[in-house]
């Protein structure tokens, strides 16, 4: 009775953490023999560091002709389930019964839709870094990694909130036109700013733009004109007369005291919302501080009278000189009107206290007023503006008016007044930038609210400002891709998801990290950008890579080119005393493809020893030898610059003599390490590190069991090895994984 109670525990199923190459040829062994497999991969893409690669040694097949046909055979299998961009975030139970939680990151792209058509990319202002390419190409942020991704689905970047956004007050949408300047596309750039500024010329004249303080580009030079650029496109674009009539009417009426910034970007808010607004104002224009606080040569009238002549054609009723205490009262506006919303300014502040009894004010004589729903202690009263925070600048003003407006609109339905609104107001970016207050002040140029204006911006001068934009924030969420998507794919409002999944076995094949050459300062990596490490050299050599397989340093082909052998490895300095094992032959096989790609180009290679332990390596090596590739023993110190070229010094330990070579490109044999996020993983299995800071093995000589029962190992998460040697060891821990799936395969009655 133990026995079968036994087997009904057992989950006929396996979950694989990987999909590189060891991960699709464990998954396909195991469907193979019918039984369920997950395969999870944290990037968009399965494929691994193999599909990054451009020939395979020892016999130079083409990587991709390798890997792409087990691509689609593991994407098309009916037995496994792929999961791609997704994350294991909880592992518990035990053999046979593993509770596995995974959270699928969105793509915010539907791939039931997409159709990898890429009429989105054309359209997409966004440029950033390639990460498959290393850093040596570029994407945009709506992307696949490589044209044969698997699954050939579209995958938008999006990493957060980017800082000039997050600290814009109105939260308006910097990078988005920016952006959309950069490429041109000015239109629809103004369109995008008028999505959240109801008055952008105002703005574009007088905000305190405290969204370059934030920019990231001031951690670089200076930061962009962000408002600049927003003037620019007021001043200089032509645009058809934007639609301001809310979608549908509603029988509410509101008033606004008060016709400063806070309670005209009130009246705009409540009017889209579709509230029947009427704006009261005892002065006998419009605009407040707008117009009675700026000179006209710092924000030209006709700018206030073109942004406030929306007002009218929205429908919003406005009441001029009409002050409550005097020819108006307190007590038919609260029979006639549903809300009310205070902006009276800091002068105002005072006077509508002493006429609206019940209305408390605080020590500094402004109206007391919730600070996050902006209720006063009377019902259907609401206060926001100066006249609540004391003098502030235009765009906080504004902010307090959209914030009451958001208030009145939830009082009206009826709803919770404080439920989400953590997001409205200043934020901190995730991405915010660390520069001390110093270098920021002086970077940053402020504004001068009593100097005239300059001239302002050229095509020419805005286009090039606004590329100067580091795209910090990924997709910029202009709405491009999605206006272009025929299918309807892009989904900007999906959100991840978490699945339970109950498996049987788990086996680890998570890969390695390419060591991080920056570790060893002396080799110049990350200082000159002709110094490479092998995973980028591979890159330049692909015909799928950034230079379309040319060999092409800063645009010229490099006649001279050194690689160093082991840096990374076997080094006690970085803490790596261990042999990556594939450095030696992959260092063989890209000076085998520079020879062949470049004819003429002097080749040395600086070895520490050589190891061609494999099958047909040694033979490999005899003839690259053989292609007048110097092998030269050596024990470089350092890489410089002189005189426009680099230099590599060391020492020639046969010769025990000193030397120097010049270099146009100098290749790193980087070694292998452990993944940053296998210490997570350790954790959770409960598992421990080896000595090389890999996954240890169980004790005893099988490399593929550990110490956590139903866990195996494939590829170089247990250390570093060669793609045969991972394929086979990806084998066996299928047979393995297969071994405890079967006592669950036929479950007795």
């Amino acid at each position: 009775m133990m026995k079968d109670d036994k087997l009904k525990e057992v989950i006929p199923e396996a979950l694989i953490i990987g999909a590189g190459i060891a991960g699709m040829q464990a998954a396909l062994d195991i469907a193979d023999k019918g039984f369920k497999v997950h395969l999870v991969e944290k990037d968009p893409s399965i494929g691994g560091h193999m599909a990054q690669l451009d020939k395979t040694f020892p016999t130079l097949d083409c990587s991709a002709c390798i890997i792409t046909p087990k691509m689609v055979d593991t994407a098309n299998h009916p037995n496994i389930n792929l999961l791609t961009y997704s994350e294991i975030i909880r592992i518990e139970g035990k053999a046979g019964h593993f509770k596995v939680t995974v959270r699928k990151k969105p793509r915010y792209v539907d791939v039931t839709k997409c159709t990898a058509c890429a009429d989105c990319v054309p359209q997409c202002p966004v440029t950033l870094p390639n990460e498959f390419d290393m850093g040596l190409g570029m994407r945009k942020a709506i992307y696949i990694p490589f044209p044969q991704a698997v699954p050939l689905k579209y995958t938008m970047d999006r990493r957060g909130t980017p800082p000039c956004t997050a600290t814009c007050p109105l939260h308006c949408n910097a990078q988005g036109y920016v952006a959309l300047i950069s490429q041109g596309k000015l239109k629809e750039a103004l369109a995008l700013v008028r999505e959240t500024l109801p008055f952008p010329g105002i703005l574009a004249y007088v905000c305190a733009h405290p969204c370059e303080r934030e920019c990231k580009r001031i951690e670089v030079d200076r930061p962009v004109s962000i408002c600049d650029l927003k003037r620019f496109l007021v001043d200089h674009v032509e645009e058809t007369e934007p639609d301001f009539l809310p979608s549908e009417e509603k029988s509410q009426k509101v008033a606004i005291i008060g016709g400063g910034p806070a309670g005209l970007t009130a009246a705009f808010d409540l009017r889209r919302m579709g509230y029947r607004v009427t704006l009261f104002e005892s002065r006998g224009e419009l605009g407040g501080l707008l117009t009675h606080g700026f000179p006209s040569y710092r924000l030209p009238r006709e700018v206030v009278e073109k942004d406030l002549s929306v007002l009218e054609k929205m429908g919003i009723e406005v009441r001029l000189n009409a002050e409550v205490g005097k020819n108006l009262s307190f007590e038919e506006l609260q029979k006639n009107f549903d809300a009310i919303f205070l902006a009276v300014g800091s002068t105002g502040a005072g006077a509508i206290s002493g006429s609206l009894k019940g209305l408390k004010t605080n020590r500094r004589g402004m109206i007391q007023a919730d600070p996050v729903t902006l209720e006063t202690g009377l019902k259907g009263i609401f206060a926001g503006g100066d006249g609540v925070t004391g003098p502030g600048t235009i765009v906080e003003s504004m902010a307090q008016g959209r914030k009451g407006a958001i208030s009145i609109d939830r009082s009206i339905r009826g709803e919770d007044l404080r439920l989400g609104r953590e997001s409205e107001g200043r934020q901190v970016s995730p991405m915010q930038s660390l520069l001390p207050d110093s270098k920021r002040d002086e970077r940053e140029i402020l504004p001068h609210m009593v100097k005239p204006i300059g001239p302002g911006l050229t095509l020419e001068e805005a286009i090039e400002d606004a590329k100067r934009c580091l795209n910090c924030g990924g997709c910029s969420d202009c709405g491009e891709c999605a206006r272009y998507c025929q299918p309807k794919a892009v989904v900007y409002g999906m959100k991840e998801e978490i699945i339970e999944l109950h498996v049987g076995a788990i086996i680890l094949s998570t890969g390695f990290d390419p060591f991080d050459p920056k570790l060893k300062p002396e080799f110049g990596y990350g200082v000159y950008p002709n110094v490479l490490h092998g995973i980028e050299m591979e890159r330049l050599c692909s015909a799928s890579g950034p230079t379309k397989g040319e060999i092409l340093i800063q645009g010229k082909k490099p006649k001279e080119i050194v690689f160093i052998h082991c840096v990374g490895s076997r080094d006690k300095a970085v803490g790596n005393e261990y042999c990556s094992r594939v450095c030696c032959m992959y260092t063989a096989k890209q000076a085998h493809l520079v020879r062949d790609k470049i004819p003429g180009a002097h080749i040395t290679v600086l070895y520490m020893d050589v190891r061609a332990f494999g099958k047909g390596f040694e033979e490999f090596y005899e003839r690259v030898q053989k292609e007048e590739i110097i092998y030269r023993r050596a024990n470089p110190s350092e890489v410089y610059r002189r005189n426009g070229k680099l230099v590599v010094r060391g020492e020639d330990t046969l010769l025990g003599e000193p030397f120097e070579l010049e270099a146009d490109l100098v290749v790193l044999a980087s070694g292998l390490v452990p993944r940053v996020e296998d210490d997570t993983m350790k954790k959770m299995l409960g598992m421990e590190s080896s000595s090389d800071r890999f996954y240890a093995e169980a004790p005893g000589l099988d490399p593929i069991l550990t110490s956590t029962k139903g866990v195996f190992l494939a590829g170089c998460c247990q250390g570093p090895k060669d793609i045969p040697d991972t394929v086979a060891q990806a084998s066996g821990a299928a047979a393995l994984a297969c071994a405890i799936l079967a006592k669950g395969r036929n479950k007795p009655e």
